[in-house]
């Protein structure tokens, strides 16, 4: 099986996190993360590609976006908050990531970071996190061929990537 990675710029993981932080003040970065990871998968089953392009790792507590946690820990430090994001830019979007990200936040925001922890707990993760725990691993880089074959139109995606 071919190796599949998205296109990743730091425009549209931060776009789509300000957006979020936006949507549901008092936001943590954990709930963040694993809404950016909601929203990734969703997209990408309806429209074949992901919003934000970020690779996932799969951490303890669940899927992280590794580049996204790069930027917010050089932000904000360790702990729990976001840093401060600048308004989001509606225009960047196009309608499906809108459309997308409100789904996520109207159907989870209202979940705490443990109901998170346990939607996103899902086989992809509980697969890759093994690997990381069998290699005395913090983290384990989850690959998209993974999370592409758990999707219910996988076989789709990557038809439709490999003819691209």
């Amino acid at each position: 099986m071919p190796r599949v990675t998205f296109e990743y710029g730091p425009k549209p993981a931060l776009n789509a996190l300000a957006y979020l932080q936006r949507r549901l003040p008092g936001l943590t970065r954990l709930e963040a993360f694993k809404l950016l990871y909601l929203a990734d998968r969703h997209h990408l089953e309806i429209y074949g590609r992901p919003i934000t392009g970020d690779r996932y790792a799969a951490m303890e507590k669940g899927p992280v976006p590794s580049r996204t946690y790069d930027f917010v820990k050089k932000r904000a430090g360790d702990g729990w908050r976001l840093p401060d994001l600048n308004d989001p830019d509606l225009e960047a979007f196009s309608d499906s990531e809108q459309e997308v990200l409100d789904e996520v936040v109207d159907k989870y925001g209202r979940y705490t970071a443990r109901e998170l922890i346990n939607i996103t707990h899902d086989k992809v993760w509980k697969d890759t996190w093994g690997e990381a725990e069998a290699a005395g691993k913090g983290s384990e880089p989850i690959p998209w061929e993974r999370i592409i074959q758990s999707l219910k139109n996988g076989d789709d995606i990557f038809r439709a990537l490999l003819n691209d």
